[in-house]
């Protein structure tokens, strides 16, 4: 089953099987050179490294697939998965999708975004997969349906929504001087974004548990199904300024960590590890 993936590759993604020639290629030059510990005299390149190869070379390209190809990819390692030899069903395991669940654990991939693309087997596995590695499963692996799509504006809509301070600091900026303003695309978005995001970490103390509950429900909802601009916004202004709040001692983190939707919180930890970094 293995044979058929690597012979509809190239029919898949162009892009994929060329990464995936460049692997084999180049483990085979490794073998020629002495250089490769498992390699043999006249062996293959072993099915688990090229699977775990591909399973990376997926996470760095699958914004840019279309989901008609992520599905048939997906979709024939869930075949294997099922039907496949004992072999090569842990080869798709240990080897694609763990590399999968790797890239995201590093921030490097967006693993909710595909989540409803990869077949039963293949989410199961993960969801074992991060029990036994003692990873909290984040929610969104639980939905039985996709994650549902939000409409362009969302940040804003959603956060006014969840919370009246928030509303009432965004209609302030609003009525300010339209000299203020800026014709750059997305420049309104992110600023009332981040505009929201400081009356919330100013006003922490004084919005009530469940309004607090709305405000963690609407940025989850956001960076799950939202455009990307929306998304961007949330990550680049909501996201920093609770950072920023923690760090200063306006709120501890736990306080925020344990109210955050597992995928925002993902995005609070890659922001905090940014800044310790600058902080270095």
């Amino acid at each position: 089953m293995i044979s058929r993936l690597w012979a509809e590759l190239p029919g898949i993604s162009p892009e994929l099987a060329a990464a995936d020639r460049a692997a084999v290629d180049a483990w085979h030059a490794d073998e020629a050179d002495g250089a490769s510990e498992d390699a043999e005299a006249g062996a293959d390149y072993p099915v688990l490294l090229r699977l775990a190869e591909l399973g990376s070379s997926f996470a760095a390209r699958a914004n840019r697939m279309s989901a008609w190809q992520r599905e048939r990819l997906l979709g024939r390692l869930e075949e294997v998965l099922v039907s496949g030899t004992e072999h090569e069903q842990d080869a798709v395991a240990t080897g694609f999708l763990e590399a999968l669940v790797t890239a995201y654990d590093h921030g490097d991939f967006d693993l909710a975004t595909v989540w409803h693309e990869l077949g039963e087997e293949s989410r199961h596995y993960i969801k074992i997969w991060n029990t036994r590695t003692g990873v909290a499963v984040p929610y969104w692996m639980t939905f039985r349906d996709p994650p549902e799509p939000q409409p362009a504006g969302a940040a804003v809509a959603l956060l006014r929504d969840s919370c009246d301070r928030l509303a009432n600091a965004d209609d302030r900026l609003l009525g300010t001087s339209t000299e203020t303003r800026s014709a750059e695309p997305d420049y309104d978005l992110q600023h009332r974004v981040e505009n929201m995001a400081a009356e919330f970490v100013r006003d922490f103390r004084e919005i009530d548990r469940p309004n607090r509950a709305k405000v963690f429900e609407a940025l989850e909802k956001v960076v799950l199904g939202a455009p990307e601009h929306d998304v961007t916004a949330i990550a680049e202004r909501f996201v920093p300024a609770l950072v920023t709040g923690c760090r200063l001692g306006v709120f501890p983190p736990m306080l925020i960590l344990s109210g955050l939707g597992a995928h925002t919180a993902h995005y609070f930890n890659k922001v905090n590890e940014e800044m310790e970094q600058e902080m270095e």
